[in-house]
C-alpha cells in the first residue's frame, strides 16, 4: 500500500473535526442540562458518543483519502454503511415517511419465507379480539408476534424514543402468540422488501426482541443498498463519482437506513443506468446475456414504480452495431419491451384497471373528491394549470427534500440546514463537471433524449399523486416529495457533463469528503435537538 501526504486534504480534515468539536463538544455541558438525569442518563451518553464517533469517522475518512495513495474500492460501500448506521441510530425506527407500512410489508414477506402464517385468516378471526377485528375491517391483516406490536416507536424522534431503543437494543422476544399489526401493508413487487424481510427472519430465528428485530431489518436494507451502489459505481464507465455523490446524499442515506422500499428503487435505477451506459459506451459487443440482464433490471425496477417507465428509454443509447446482426438487435428490443410490459401489467393490473375505469375519486385524508383520468382527458387545460401551479409553488420544496431537508418524517426541526444544502449542490456539480483530459462521450441528441425522459417521468410522478392523493379543491398537486426524484437526479446532472465546460482542478475527493461531513454535522445537530425534546 503506497502512502502519500496531501497537506491540503489533511488540513480540511482537521478543520472540519475542529469545527464539530467547537460547536458540539465545547457546548456539551450546556446541552445536556436539558436532558433529565438519571432517568435519561443513557441518552446523555448516546449524544456524547455520536459526537465522538462522528469526529472519529471523519478523521479516519480523511486519512484514507489523503494518506493512502489509492484508497481501496471498499472505502465507498464501507462509508455508505457507516454513515447509514449513524442515520439509523439518530433517526429512530418509523421516523421515515411510510416506514411503518413498509415494515409491515417486509414482516409479511418474512413470514412467507419462513413458512409461517403471514396474514389473518378465518382461523385467526375465530379468536381475534375486538381491537384486532377493527384493524382487519380497515384492511390491516399482517400477523406479527404479539411483542412486535408494541407502541412507542411511531414517527416522533425524541429522548423518550432514544431511551426506549437504548434499553431494548439487546432484548429477547417474550411474545405470547400472534396479533394483527395496525398498518395496512403495501402491495407491490416483493423483491423490494427482500433484504428487510431477511433481516426480520434472522431476528425471529434468534428469538430477538422487537427493537433488535426492527434494527436488523433496517441494517439488511442498508447493506443491500450499499452493495447495489458499489456495483453501480464499479460498472459505470465514466462519472463514477456522480453515483457516489447521489448515494451519499442525506435523503438517500436516510431512506437506505430504514425499511423504505425507495431504497431498492434508487439502487436499481443506478444499476440500470450504469449497465446501459456500460453497454452503450464501453462494451464492444452486446451478447444475449447482456440483454437478459438488462431486461431483468427493468423487470425489477419498473413494476414497483411505473412512474419511472420512461427512463427505460436510455436503452436506445446502445447502438445496433454492437449486436451480432440487425435481426438480433430488433429481437432484443422487442423481447425487452414485451417482458417489461408484461411485468408491469401483472403487478399493477388492479391499479391500472381502477384508474382507467373510475369516474369518481375520493381522497381519504381530506375527505373530499379527487381527480380521475376522465378529468385529464376532458379538462386538459385545467390539469395544465394544476401542473403549472405545482411547479411555481412546490419546486423549491422538491429540491430541498430531495437532498436532505425535513428528515425524520418531514419534521421541520430535524433537517439539514440551508448552508449544508448549498454544499451538497456544490458536491453534485463537482462530481459531474468534466475534468481536463476527460472525454465526454454523450452527444447533444442523447442529452436532449435524457431530458425528455426525465420530463416524462417527472410528469408521471406528479400524475400518480394527482390521481391518488390530491383533492379537487386544491390548485396544486400535493403528496409529492423530493425523494421521488432521486432516481432521476443522475440523468439530469449528466447533461452538465460536456466538453465545453471543464475544470482544471481535481476536486472529487474534497467534495465527497465535504458531503460526508454534511451528514455528520447534520446528524449531530439533529441528535442534540431530539435529545432536548420529550
Amino acid at each position: 500500500m503506497k502512502l502519500i501526504l496531501n497537506k491540503k486534504g489533511l488540513w480540511l480534515t482537521a478543520g472540519t473535526c475542529f469545527f464539530l468539536a467547537f460547536l458540539f463538544i465545547k457546548t456539551y455541558e450546556e446541552t445536556i442540562v436539558g436532558i433529565p438525569s438519571p432517568e435519561f442518563e443513557a441518552v446523555r451518553r448516546f449524544y456524547w458518543w455520536i459526537i465522538v464517533f462522528g469526529c472519529g469517522f471523519l478523521a479516519c475518512l480523511g486519512a484514507a483519502l489523503w494518506i493512502v495513495k489509492t484508497p481501496t474500492f471498499l472505502l465507498f460501500p464501507g462509508t455508505v454503511v457507516i454513515l447509514g448506521l449513524f442515520y439509523m441510530l439518530v433517526l429512530t425506527p418509523f421516523s421515515t415517511p411510510d416506514e411503518a407500512a413498509h415494515f409491515t410489508s417486509a414482516y409479511r414477506l418474512s413470514s412467507q419465507l419462513m413458512g409461517k402464517p403471514a396474514v389473518a385468516d378465518e382461523a385467526f378471526l375465530s379468536h381475534a379480539t375486538e381491537e384486532e377485528r377493527e384493524r382487519i375491517s380497515r384492511g390491516a391483516n399482517v400477523l406479527v408476534r404479539s411483542g412486535d406490536d408494541a407502541p412507542g416507536l411511531y414517527t416522533h424522534v425524541g429522548r423518550v424514543t432514544y431511551n426506549l431503543v437504548l434499553k431494548e437494543m439487546l432484548s429477547l422476544d417474550n411474545s405470547q402468540g400472534m396479533t394483527v399489526r395496525y398498518e395496512i401493508p403495501v402491495n407491490t413487487t416483493p423483491v423490494v422488501y427482500l433484504p428487510q424481510a431477511l433481516g426480520i427472519c434472522l431476528a425471529r430465528l434468534l428469538h430477538l426482541g422487537y427493537i433488535p428485530l426492527v434494527y436488523l431489518g433496517r441494517l439488511f436494507n442498508l447493506l443491500a443498498f450499499a452493495g447495489m451502489a458499489a456495483l453501480a459505481v464499479r460498472i459505470m464507465p465514466f462519472k463514477k463519482e456522480l453515483l457516489m455523490a447521489v448515494s451519499c446524499l442525506p435523503m438517500t442515506l436516510h431512506l437506505a437506513a430504514s425499511f423504505s422500499y425507495d431504497t431498492a428503487f434508487i439502487g436499481l435505477s443506478m444499476l440500470f443506468l450504469a449497465w446501459c451506459f456500460y453497454l452503450a459506451f464501453e462494451k464492444e459487443k452486446v451478447t444475449v446475456k447482456d440483454t437478459v440482464l438488462l431486461a431483468l433490471l427493468l423487470i425489477l425496477l419498473e413494476p414497483g414504480k411505473i412512474v419511472y417507465l420512461p427512463v427505460a428509454g436510455i436503452c436506445l443509447f446502445i447502438p445496433s452495431s454492437k449486436f451480432k446482426s440487425k435481426k438480433n438487435y430488433w429481437i432484443s428490443v422487442i423481447s425487452v419491451i414485451a417482458a417489461v410490459v408484461l411485468a408491469v401489467f401483472l403487478v399493477n393490473r388492479l391499479v391500472l384497471s381502477a384508474w382507467a375505469t373510475t369516474t369518481e375519486s375520493y381522497v381519504g385524508w381530506s375527505e373530499a373528491a379527487g381527480y380521475t383520468l376522465q378529468d385529464v382527458w376532458e379538462h386538459p387545460y385545467r390539469i395544465f394549470k394544476v401542473y403549472y401551479e405545482t411547479l411555481v409553488t412546490q419546486f423549491d420544496y422538491y429540491l430541498t427534500t430531495m437532498l436532505g431537508g425535513f428528515l425524520g418524517n418531514l419534521d421541520p426541526n430535524l433537517t439539514v440546514p440551508p448552508f449544508c444544502l448549498m454544499i451538497l449542490w456544490y458536491v453534485l456539480f463537482v462530481s459531474v463537471i468534466r475534468r481536463e483530459g476527460e472525454e465526454a462521450p454523450m452527444s447533444g441528441g442523447q442529452k436532449l433524449w435524457m431530458v425528455i425522459l426525465v420530463f416524462l417521468s417527472a410528469c408521471l410522478v406528479l400524475a400518480s399523486m394527482l390521481l391518488g392523493w390530491t383533492p379537487r379543491e386544491l390548485t396544486y398537486i400535493t403528496g409529492v416529495q423530493g425523494r421521488y426524484f432521486i432516481p432521476l437526479l443522475p440523468l439530469v446532472l449528466l447533461v452538465v457533463f460536456d466538453k465545453r465546460l471543464v475544470i482544471n482542478m481535481d476536486l472529487r475527493k474534497s467534495a465527497w469528503y465535504l458531503e460526508c461531513f454534511v451528514s455528520i454535522y447534520a446528524l449531530i445537530r439533529i441528535c442534540s435537538t431530539a435529545c432536548l425534546r420529550y
